[in-house]
Order: C-alpha cells, then sequence, then structure tokens
C-alpha cells in the first residue's frame, strides 16, 4: 500500500507543470555552474552546453502553447548542441584508426544504427503529425535520431580507443542520453499514459548531463601527461 501511494506521488509530480520546468531548467543551471568552475573549457562543449540551454529556455517559454515554429527551433537547436558534442568526440579520434583497430566493430555499429534507424521510421512514419509541414517535422525527426545514434556510436569507438575515465564518463553520458531519448519517443508517440517511460526518461536525461559535467573536469591522459613533462 505504501509503495503504491509513493509511486502515485513521484508520477503526480512527473505530470505536473512545475517538474517540467524544473527539469528543463536542470541543464542552463548545470551549464552556469560549468561556466563558472571549470577553468579551461572545450569550445565545442561548452557550445552544447550553452546551445542545449537555450533550446531549454526557449522550451520554458513556450509551455503548453504547442508554437509549431517553436518546435523547429528548438529541435533545430537540439541537433545543433548534439552535433557540437559530435565534434568534441571527433576531434580526438580519426576515422582511418578506427577503421584499422575495430574494423568489426564498426560494421556491427553501422548495421545495428541502420536497423534501428528502420524501426524508429516504421514508428515515426505512420504518425499524422497536426502540422502543415509534414514532411519537414518527420526529416527533423530522423535527423534527430540520426544525430543521437552517430553521437553514441562515436562515443564508444572513442571509449575502446583510449580506454581513460574522461571517455568512459562520456560514452555513458551519450548512453544515457540516447535511451532518454528513445523512450521519450515512446512516451510521446506510443502511449502517453505511461508515465513510469517519462519518469525514467527524465532520470536517465539527468544522469546524463551530471555524467557530461564530471567528463569536463577530468583532464584526459595526454594533457596529464604534458603538464608532467
Amino acid at each position: 500500500m505504501i509503495q503504491l501511494l509513493f509511486s502515485s506521488m513521484i508520477l503526480g509530480i512527473v505530470d505536473s507543470n512545475i517538474f517540467e520546468i524544473l527539469e528543463l531548467l536542470f541543464v542552463p543551471i548545470l551549464t552556469i555552474v560549468y561556466l563558472i568552475s571549470i577553468k579551461e573549457k572545450s569550445i565545442l562543449f561548452t557550445l552544447f552546453l550553452i546551445t542545449y540551454s537555450v533550446s531549454d529556455l526557449i522550451n520554458i517559454m513556450d509551455q503548453d502553447m504547442l508554437s509549431e515554429v517553436i518546435y523547429f527551433i528548438c529541435n533545430c537547436l537540439y541537433i545543433l548542441a548534439y552535433v557540437f558534442l559530435l565534434f568534441e568526440i571527433l576531434k580526438t579520434i580519426k576515422l582511418k584508426t578506427i577503421l584499422k583497430k575495430f574494423p568489426a566493430h564498426f560494421i556491427i555499429l553501422l548495421l545495428l544504427n541502420l536497423y534501428i534507424i528502420f524501426v524508429m521510421a516504421t514508428i515515426i512514419n505512420p504518425i499524422d503529425f497536426e502540422t502543415n509541414h509534414l514532411g519537414i517535422v518527420r526529416i527533423i525527426e530522423h535527423l534527430y535520431n540520426f544525430v543521437l545514434l552517430s553521437l553514441l556510436s562515436m562515443s564508444f569507438l572513442n571509449y575502446l580507443l583510449h580506454e581513460d575515465n574522461k571517455t568512459l564518463l562520456l560514452f555513458c553520458g551519450c548512453l544515457s542520453i540516447t535511451f532518454a531519448e528513445l523512450l521519450l519517443i515512446g512516451y510521446y508517440y506510443l502511449s502517453e499514459q505511461m508515465l513510469a517511460i517519462g519518469f525514467v526518461s527524465t532520470l536517465l536525461h539527468v544522469c546524463a548531463f551530471v555524467l557530461f559535467y564530471f567528463y569536463s573536469k577530468i583532464k584526459s591522459y595526454k594533457e596529464e601527461s604534458i603538464e608532467l613533462q
């Protein structure tokens, strides 16, 4: 009985506007903490946090108005933010090195990503979005998923290549945020009644950015070696 009551309270909080606002404020607040506390900042990682924060703040102002223009602006900003994070990863790895050291991993990830994109397409394409720009909406949704999966795959290959705590935190963060976004697809497009999915997605989202913050605090092995020299 107590567990049932506690679950009802949690799900009630998740369904409230206050919780949604707090969730959207989390990344902007974390970004401020990052800008203040981290001395040596990566430009690409900083752009990732700032761009993501701007999109969250715009979402707060929009709230339940569900403006079509806001949808396009926010999703394009989120995609741009993930692209910044993707380039943050790509600056430390070379495709030739990946293909030479991990050809099997690369092929398996490529096939797996293609399969997931196909599955996501079968979920998204039949949905009749309430918009006059249905084609553009579907392109944005598919591009969003493609960038996320690319981010996850490259962060995994990046960890295999370097195998240090910094790349592990980055991979775990990318893994958490990818699963959070995939769960949101199930929550928004399949069944909004499954509030537990939304709650788990929020937890993964928060965990992802906490991991990203700790990632930014750790110096890579190469940076530490340079300092010691």
